[in-house]
């Protein structure tokens, strides 16, 4: 299943009907639902690859989107570009700006690894963070983060 709200629905809303006061907040704070957001929200930016592509002002040229993962390495949007570069698109739900700590960079970087070493290409690659709100500026962003896109991205004509 592939609706966001059904699932919803299906998780949290449906067992839950007759729990009271206080069943959201219990919810909400549940490793569920955080699970449930960062799949929900993975899944929106994939339906929405052509406005991620606007985004980045890459629309205009040809590319070839996909997702790629191996026994230790998992890409959630590989956009192949003709003019010789492939972005890296991670996607990150937050409830605020989302920071890339130390463990967060090296895999990162892992990712990036395993993938130029498996693909065996010899084009750029970019790393482009898709967060719901951006992402902290730091000594981890700085080196790795080419391009930012937030959730608004995704719903502008």
């Amino acid at each position: 299943m592939s609706d966001e709200y059904s699932l919803f629905y299906l998780k949290f809303i449906r067992n839950n009907k007759v729990e009271g006061s206080g069943t959201w907040k219990k919810l909400f704070m549940s490793q569920s639902y955080k699970s449930w957001s960062g799949f929900s929200f993975e899944t929106l930016c994939l339906k929405h690859v052509q406005q991620i592509k606007k985004g980045l002002r890459i629309d205009a040229i040809y590319s070839i989107s996909s997702s790629w993962f191996n026994d230790s390495a998992q890409v959630d949007l590989l956009i192949d570009r003709d003019d010789n570069i492939i972005n890296i698109c991670e996607m990150k739900f937050s409830k605020t700006a989302f920071t890339i700590n130390k463990n967060y960079y090296n895999n990162l970087r892992n990712n990036i690894t395993e993938f130029q070493q498996e693909s065996k290409s010899k084009k750029n690659v970019f790393l482009t963070m898709i967060t719901t709100y951006g992402i902290n500026h730091n000594q981890y962003s700085a080196e790795i983060v080419e391009n930012e896109l937030t959730m608004e991205s995704l719903f502008e004509d």
